[in-house]
């Protein structure tokens, strides 16, 4: 009798055989549940069946199915995908050879073929690796005047657009993070090529790859501005002018031995630079600053106003307006700009975009700095001529003294014609903080201690608005304590060249020991005022 473990559990249950008894006992126990009728011959097959054995019989006989399923799949699926064989055919009257057209895969073919290869045709597959600049966002918004500047007074022009040239030029908007990462590629190379003895070549093959990706970008995509020949003088022409680079001038820029160099800047860098004069200035957001392409003199002309006369009778001849002296010439000489910069190499390993913000902040604000100078006075000889020099100016003598009628003569010595609507928020008073503060300081009476232009807040009349007789006050260190004037900045002309230079040097004992480089920005520009009765000046101040 064949003893399975599914039939002992029947005879311990049925017939009450101890779980550990020995075979003979459950055969027994077997032989009398059949006498008894306790088991059934079918029962007894049912418990004594092979169940192992038949589920291992089971899933093999599974599995071959499977095999031969997957065997005759494959099969067809390879004479689907195979390209087919080639049949030559000849026709019977050329005798020439003919070849078959080959036959397209199935759709079910294309869809297998194309598992993990993005649904394409094998010949449409194109694999492209992102650039570095896809990596930057290319929002930009509007930039606004703030509410001071960054010596915390107010802004003349607080909350209005901010426009490169004036009211005549283009509106400038806020950088996106690809402008300064492609200024931090840019300075990059500049400092690389510094580090090398100025070869350009060595300098741009140590850039890193995420910074030659941006380079080439700037070159390929953005324009620029700037010439091309190194050597060129003042009377050369910025012969790139807000347009993208030639081969020719790609190759330049970073081999410089090619043609004699490549002297140009990104327009996203000079954007940015004059941005920040125009943002935080005192006086150079009131002028109006005009571009030009080139040249190193500007020759214009000044018309003045003609008159007529009444009491006109028939057959009397019209006075003739006298024009000896109606035009008279106004040229302006452009002068250069240089400004230096230190930076420490640590900044070469920071990321392009914190790297191109701070060449930017730093060019711009030493740029700022010597703008407001030489508007307020500037010699004409060296730099452009500013206001204090200009020789036709209504002069007002103070005796050395500081009072309301001083202030007055000078407002009122610049005639009302001269501040046209459009001129108002451009008519200023100028002078140090200490002239500054003297004149807030000036009593009511000499025994009334109030001050006559009010006293404390940022309100009207307060200390800290910077206004005075409904007009601004404008700070320039440049100038003495003996030196003020009221004058109509918009009819100040400033003349800017287009294009910037830059140039960088690490050599030097200075520079080697303090681990720092130097680098120069080179701008050009001429400026005077257009008539002398737009400003009254005055020497003869309290020193």
């Amino acid at each position: 009798m064949k003893l399975t473990n599914a039939l002992k559990k029947e005879l311990a249950t049925v017939c009450g055989v101890k779980a550990d008894a020995t075979d003979a006992e459950f055969t027994k126990a077997a032989g009398e549940s059949f006498v008894n009728g306790k088991l059934t011959p079918e029962r007894y097959a049912e418990l004594t069946k092979d169940t192992a054995s038949d589920e291992a019989n089971e899933f093999a006989a599974r599995m071959d199915r499977i095999a031969d399923g997957l065997a005759k799949l494959t099969e067809c699926m390879t004479k689907e995908i195979k390209q087919p064989e080639k049949k030559e055919v000849k026709t019977p009257e050329t005798k020439e050879v003919k070849t078959e057209k080959e036959i397209k895969p199935s759709n079910i073919s294309r869809l297998i073929a194309d598992i993990g290869r993005s649904g394409l045709d094998a010949k449409n597959v194109d694999i492209r690796v992102k650039e570095a600049a896809e990596q930057y966002s290319t929002t930009k918004s509007a930039m606004m005047y703030p509410a001071t500047t960054k010596s915390g007074r107010p802004h003349p022009l607080a909350g209005q657009l901010v426009h490169d040239f004036a009211t005549d030029g283009h509106a400038i908007d806020e950088p996106s993070q690809l402008d300064k990462a492609v200024n931090g590629a840019y300075c990059k190379l500049l400092c690389a090529t510094a580090q090398r003895g100025g070869s350009r070549t060595f300098g741009y093959q140590s850039l890193n790859d995420h910074d030659k990706s941006l380079l080439h970008h700037a070159m390929e995509n953005m324009d620029w501005s700037g010439k091309t020949d190194a050597a060129s003088d003042d009377l050369g022409p910025a012969d790139i002018k807000h347009r993208r680079l030639s081969p020719h001038e790609q190759k330049a820029l970073i081999d410089d031995a090619v043609s004699g160099g490549l002297e140009a800047a990104p327009i996203v860098f000079d954007d940015q630079v004059i941005s920040a004069p125009l943002l935080y200035g005192e006086l150079y957001p009131l002028v109006n600053t005009t571009p030009i392409p080139r040249g190193r003199r500007v020759e214009g002309v000044a018309v003045s106003q003609v008159t007529g006369s009444w009491g006109g009778v028939d057959a009397t001849a019209i006075t003739l307006f006298n024009t000896a002296s109606y035009v008279s010439a106004f040229d302006t000489t452009i002068f250069r700009w240089q400004g230096a910069i230190q930076i420490g190499l640590d900044f070469l390993s920071d990321s392009p975009i914190n790297f191109g913000q701070i060449v930017t902040n730093q060019y711009g604000n030493a740029l700022l700095h010597d703008l407001d100078d030489v508007i307020a006075t500037g010699n004409g000889t060296t730099k452009p001529e500013g206001v204090m020099n200009k020789a036709t100016a209504t002069s007002v003598a103070w005796g050395g003294t500081t009072s309301i009628g001083n202030y007055e003569s000078l407002l009122f010595g610049v005639a009302k014609e001269e501040i046209a609507p459009n001129m108002v928020s451009s008519a200023v008073f100028c002078g140090t903080y200490t002239s500054y503060q003297r004149a807030k300081a000036i009593p009511v009476g000499a025994t009334d201690a109030r001050r006559l232009f009010g006293e404390g807040g940022m309100g009207t009349g307060g200390y800290r608005n910077y206004t005075l007789m409904d007009s601004g006050f404008k700070i320039n260190s440049s100038m003495a304590n003996t030196q003020l004037f009221y004058a109509v900045l918009g009819r100040y002309r400033m003349y800017r060249r287009e294009g910037l230079t830059m140039k960088s040097s690490t050599e030097g004992d200075t520079l080697l020991r303090n681990n720092e480089l130097l680098m120069l920005g080179m701008a050009r520009y001429g400026g005077q005022l257009e008539r002398g009765a737009c400003a009254a000046i005055t020497t003869t101040a309290p020193a």
